[in-house]
């Protein structure tokens, strides 16, 4: 056995490739212990064990994505029917972590304790000697000016992520960002400024990202983020907080406070939106031109607070037309009072018909009470229920719930008059606000991506909500 997994071990010392190293450690330790099946977790950049490869009969969601080091014990053991392996160097500091499970040969006995251990020596050096030849590669890799990466390798990374996702059935999202106002910025605040807009993008990016994502300088006003194993609405929800976290930036408030960066972005998934790098790359720029098409740009609405927007877009009936777009329909004027609770009730049954979709609906009203309509809808047991589901207002006679999460604002005085329900999902989004009065009920409705991402945004500021 010994000389087994001195061959094992002699096999994967060779491999300078991050990752075809992670996957081959897995089989090998699977295949010398008899596992059918077996998860990798290896110590990162930013810190922490991150899950890397699985293989066999594992329930991927059940996986945590991170693992702490300081749980890891020196030495090989079983939990159960689970078979833990650390990957540990002569230095004592853990590089990895297996978890083999489903033995063919009854169990895990204790002669693979020593044996495993051996080969867990092996593999930490490996890893070791992958992760500083990737990161002397990488350094040679970035662009000089900003400091991403450069295309070509961007490119390359791309394709081995599309092979990885086709192989092992994964998603990951590609995103790109557009400085559109960057000729602009050149020709009235000079090279410098320009130079500052470019820089501050990737900076404030990179301080999001998990050390398996990366971003790009594609051109002189465009980058390109690649973020592995994230579905549409992960990498929706990345886009959004990327550029909220650039407009609040020191760099990036001193230059909007000079001339708007025009910064815009899109999202694309695999295989979603495209089964290779170009498709999905067209797919972004499709959803750019919708996000500079929005009427959250037409009407200036970066800059509004919550209630401010909400006001605007509502206006009354002598308020100017709103501005045609080319993009999603919104519509404003009298609406029945009966739309409000009808409306909650169609997306809980939506919610219910894929309760393992991500998604995020808020719901603002006078009072948290047990017959709203999302709560009604959502009164049923869910098991792994996907969407998040916030109610606001005052408290009534619901103090909890089992899938809403009630958020009790006493004395509110803007949701003494108004409603609104924000809902975002994948691919789709909705909104619509309301103000009662005497005898009238007067709304605004939107399918508007950009202008609901916005309004998302701005409640959860108002209220010190947690972003999603």
């Amino acid at each position: 056995m010994t000389a087994d997994v001195d061959a094992r071990a002699l096999s994967v010392v060779g491999i300078t490739d991050i990752e075809v190293l992670q996957e081959r450690i897995l089989q090998e330790l699977c295949e010398h212990c008899g596992a059918q099946s077996g998860a990798l977790w290896v110590a990162g950049e930013r810190g922490g064990l991150r899950l890397r490869a699985w293989r066999g009969l594992v329930a991927r969601h059940a996986l945590p994505e991170l693992v702490d080091p300081a749980i890891v014990q020196a030495n090989p053991w079983v939990s159960g029917e689970t078979f833990l392996v650390p990957l540990v160097g002569p230095g004592g500091e853990p590089q990895g972590l297996a978890q083999l499970g489903d033995s063919l040969n009854g169990g895990f006995g204790a002669p693979l304790l020593a044996t495993a251990q051996r080969f867990g020596a092996f593999a930490a050096a490996a890893l070791k000697t992958a992760a500083r030849f990737a990161l002397l590669q990488r350094q040679g890799l970035r662009d000089r000016d900003t400091g991403a990466y450069t295309l070509g390798y961007f490119t390359d990374y791309a394709t081995k992520e599309i092979y990885k996702a086709r192989r092992y059935g994964r998603s990951f999202s590609l995103l790109t960002f557009s400085l559109d106002n960057l000729s602009g910025i050149r020709a009235r605040l000079g090279q410098a400024a320009s130079r500052q807009a470019q820089q501050t993008v990737p900076k404030v990016i990179t301080q999001m990202m998990r050390d398996a994502d990366v971003v790009a300088r594609a051109g002189e006003h465009e980058f390109h983020v690649l973020l592995p194993e994230t579905d549409f609405f992960g990498g929706l929800m990345f886009l959004r907080r990327a550029l909220a976290s650039v407009s609040e930036h020191p760099d990036g408030k001193a230059l909007e406070a000079r001339l708007p960066s025009g910064l815009t972005g899109g999202c694309a998934t695999f295989p979603r939106d495209g089964d290779d790098f170009d498709e999905l790359l067209l797919r972004c720029r499709r959803r750019m031109e919708d996000r500079r098409g929005s009427l959250h740009h037409q009407l200036h609405l970066d800059r509004l607070p919550f209630w401010d927007e909400v006001e605007l877009l509502l206006g009354s009936a002598r308020s100017p037309k709103l501005p045609g777009t080319a993009g999603e329909p919104a519509r404003r004027g009298k609406v029945a009072d009966v739309l409000f609770d009808e409306l909650q009730l169609e997306v809980a049954r939506e919610l219910l018909r894929d309760p393992g979709a991500r998604g995020l609906v808020y719901v603002g009203t006078q009072a948290v009470r047990a017959d709203l309509g999302i709560i009604r809808g959502l009164d049923v047991p869910v098991s792994d229920f996907a969407p998040r589901v916030y109610v606001l207002g005052r408290r009534a006679d619901l103090a909890s719930h089992a899938t809403v999460v009630p958020v009790f604002l006493e004395g509110d005085e803007h949701l003494a008059r108004h409603e609104f329900l924000l809902w975002l999902g994948d691919g789709l989004a909705y909104a619509l606000l309301q103000r009662r009065g005497r005898g009238i009920t007067w709304g605004f409705h939107t399918s508007d991506p950009t202008l609901v991402e916005g309004l998302v945004s701005k409640l959860q500021a108002a209220y010190d909500l947690q972003p999603s």
